[in-house]
């Protein structure tokens, strides 16, 4: 399953103008794996034997252009967890992903984790159950190949760690404006003389990198670097060149390296949160970024206040592959051309690929009750930032998909409600763009796979929605809190 995906803490923005790509990892696993909202919990084993560990449920409501959104784009994910020991676990989870669409967004997929902590080693297993592995049915269950939650991890001595990982090393940065998986490549399986537009036998392989990942520190300061390697296959044609030239006499294995590095600090107060992430081949493996950084800070004064920041950079990928939501293929095949490559209606390619922007998002919190956390929020997006949310560049674009939003402020309200280890977050949005990029409820017809139903859908440069977060946490952990 994807692992993402982490929109959870929503992280307003307004300044931290450059820290030259820096990225929001921690290496311990209370901290980085709250962020995502899939915490393993290693480090506080609980007595309770089988229980509901988390629960997260973010939903739009309603919003200018589409209108009531209620239960279309529902993000959900839950884990039950059986602590057989405290140095024994399993966890069954789900989780849904509205990027994927209503149709792809089905109960089909869940994850079983398993770790056992032996000494000074801590080995953790992600497999993964699929219960429609066809048009037929059937259920099938194997590793999790795109999974950074199996990891071989030896605490080498109190002050430094040696994690594996066989498949995924982690390559995200971000919080509010998370890039996903960096580190992940494409490329075309089946070896043809010629990439066609009809797919045939051929399919998109996508695949994240193996690694190792050291870090050195303890629970309050520590740093980390890490780096792995992953093979591809690559047209030897030194005129190959999608779109352009799709003739391909022969292919090859190659070899891509992937890195990240960052820091975290941590105490009673404050969190910091720094580091990047990319790979070295991303124009010939088709990545939407070849890499990214970010720097995020939270942070409680005296008073009752909290303050919370972030700025995010990511350098786009030449030539990323505009690939189906099911991956397996390009998505732009017919009317009015075939383009494997991000291009607009006449086939230019888009103006943000291999360019460097960054966003950046403040949210202040006034501590109202230890219950009630009421805040204000602004974010900004450059015209050429790309990450994994909606708003990104190549996703918020004007009709003929010439230009992106030009820019992007994004203004917020809302509160955090906490009810024993639930918290509700009813938040509003107001979006203003310098370009015309957002969608009205009268173009019932539009569809985004079709570019020349977009030249006649009317877009306009402003937008609000209204929209919801839901999370349970077993441990008792918060949203916007240090």
């Amino acid at each position: 399953m994807n692992s993402n995906p982490f929109k959870g803490n929503r992280i307003f923005i307004l300044g931290l103008l450059t820290l030259s790509l820096s990225t929001v990892k921690a290496a311990d696993t209370v901290t980085i794996q709250s962020m995502k909202r899939v915490e393993i919990n290693k480090e506080k084993p609980v007595l309770k034997k089988f229980f509901i560990e988390t629960f997260y449920y973010e939903d739009f409501i309603y919003s200018q252009g589409k209108k009531t959104e209620l239960g279309d784009q529902v993000e959900v994910s839950a884990s039950l967890r059986y602590q057989y020991s405290d140095d024994t676990f399993f966890r069954t989870r789900f989780e849904t992903f509205p990027e994927d669409n209503r149709f792809n967004n089905k109960t089909s997929r869940f994850e079983l984790l398993a770790g056992h902590k032996y000494g000074a080693v801590d080995f953790t297993m992600d497999l993964e159950i699929n219960t429609n592995e066809s048009a037929n049915g059937g259920t099938t269950i194997g590793l999790d190949l795109d999974s950074e939650f199996t990891v071989l991890d030896w605490n080498v001595a109190d002050n430094f760690n040696v994690a594996f990982y066989p498949f995924n090393f982690d390559g995200e940065v971000g919080v509010e404006f998370n890039t996903w998986d960096v580190t992940r490549i494409y490329f075309i399986d089946g070896a043809p003389t010629n990439v066609l537009p009809a797919q045939g036998t051929q399919n998109i392989i996508q695949k994240t990198i193996p690694g190792l990942v050291f870090t050195y520190g303890d629970k309050r300061l520590n740093f980390y670097a890490g780096g792995g390697m992953a093979t591809y296959l690559y047209a030897t044609s030194p005129t190959y060149e999608l779109p352009n030239n799709t003739n391909a006499s022969r292919w090859e294995r190659k070899t891509t390296v992937g890195y990240k590095f960052g820091l975290n600090l941590r105490d009673e107060n404050t969190r910091l949160w720094l580091g990047a992430a990319g790979s070295t081949e991303a124009e010939e493996t088709g990545s939407l970024i070849e890499k990214a950084a970010s720097a995020y800070v939270i942070h409680r004064t005296k008073p009752g206040f909290i303050l919370e920041a972030e700025a995010v950079g990511t350098k786009a990928g030449k030539r990323p592959f505009r690939l189906t939501r099911n991956g397996t293929w390009f998505e732009q095949t017919t009317t009015p051309g075939f383009f494997p490559i991000y291009a607009d209606y006449n086939g230019n390619l888009q103006d943000w690929l291999g360019k460097t922007d960054f966003a950046t998002s403040l949210r202040i919190g006034y501590e109202a009750t230890d219950d009630v956390i009421p805040y204000g929020a602004l974010r900004y997006q450059g015209k050429h930032f790309v990450f994994r949310n909606e708003e990104s560049a190549n996703v918020l674009r004007t009709n003929d998909e010439s230009a992106s939003h030009g820019g992007i402020i994004r203004g917020a309200v809302g509160t955090f409600l906490h009810y024993g280890n639930f918290v509700v977050n009813p938040e509003f949005e107001y979006r203003k763009a310098k370009n015309p990029v957002f969608t009205n409820a009268g173009d019932a017809f539009f569809s985004n796979n079709n570019l020349s139903q977009r030249l006649l859908a009317r877009f306009s440069k402003t937008d609000y929605l209204f929209r919801i977060f839901l999370t349970y946490s077993f441990d008792g952990s918060k949203p916007f809190r240090p």
